[in-house]
């Protein structure tokens, strides 16, 4: 009998114990959706507005202000390479950025705050862009991205899976007024690849060269502009369609005007097609 209420009072205590240990396990707290809502004092259109207002190639150290953007485009795909782009209400800046696989901190949708005390705003090539430094010492102005060691110091992770709508225009509103939309997210309507440039691949081996520009266009008042792509974009040898309809993507320039699409899919060029 004594061995039994051993055995039994070891058993009830190993009941007790199990139904007091917790069964299930919370799920660490979902992060994805914070937003630190740090204090802004300068729009994006503003610090554009600074650098559009300097001579091409000239750049500045920015002062103790503070901008906030959704990232509206990355380096998923490899289109844009060592650099995203982020957009506010006012407008939109390129971000340049010393790393590769920069979406898996900055992916599309993500909002950032970036404090610029100590960074560079730079008219490169006529777009405005902002770095850790630039440099003019070799006679080519050269701008050198935010590394990977100082990102934290400089840009501050918010929320996840933002929507940016893209401005709808037509290519008259792109040329009449460059400026105003310049490191945009856009769709372009009536458009289609031009005469030569539909039916290829977007972009040749990048042992052949590294990127290939496009010409798309807007039939019938046939205005032109250059969709520019890379050779290591992961949809390079992706054939572009015959038809005509609506292109989204990045306005931007390189000298003159130019076009970047983040991935296939900003292309939908399915009706029938009006240009020769």
């Amino acid at each position: 009998m004594k061995i039994f209420r051993l055995v039994f009072g070891a058993f009830a205590m190993s009941i007790c114990l199990s139904s007091c240990i917790k069964q299930s396990f919370d799920n660490p707290p979902d992060a994805s959706q914070y937003d630190p809502h740090i204090p802004v004092n300068l729009s994006i259109a503003q610090l554009s507005n600074i650098a559009l207002n300097m001579a091409v190639g000239q750049y500045r150290t920015m002062g103790d202000s503070t901008i906030y953007g959704i990232v509206t485009a990355d380096d998923r795909t490899g289109n844009f390479y060592k650099q995203i782009v982020i957009q506010d209400s006012t407008g939109g800046i390129t971000v340049s950025i010393a790393q590769t696989n920069i979406y898996a901190d900055y992916p599309i949708g993500r909002r950032i705050y970036i404090k610029l005390k100590g960074l560079t705003l730079i008219n490169y090539k006529s777009l405005p862009e902002i770095g850790l430094s630039a440099s003019s010492a070799t006679g080519t102005i050269t701008l050198t991205g935010i590394s990977s060691t100082l990102t934290n110091t400089y840009i501050t992770k918010g929320s996840i899976q933002n929507t940016v709508t893209p401005t709808k225009v037509r290519m008259s509103d792109l040329l009449g007024n460059s400026n105003h939309y310049l490191n945009m997210l856009v769709e372009i309507e009536n458009m289609e690849f031009a005469s030569g440039y539909a039916g290829v691949p977007y972009a040749q081996s990048p042992v052949i060269s590294v990127s290939t520009s496009l010409s798309i266009m807007d039939c019938p008042t046939t205005a032109t502009l250059t969709m520019y792509n890379s050779g290591y974009a992961t949809w390079a040898s992706v054939i572009t369609p015959k038809g005509k309809g609506t292109i989204t993507g990045i306005y931007s320039v390189y000298n003159s005007p130019q076009f970047l699409i983040r991935d296939t899919s900003d292309i939908q060029l399915n009706g029938n097609r009006d240009c020769p």
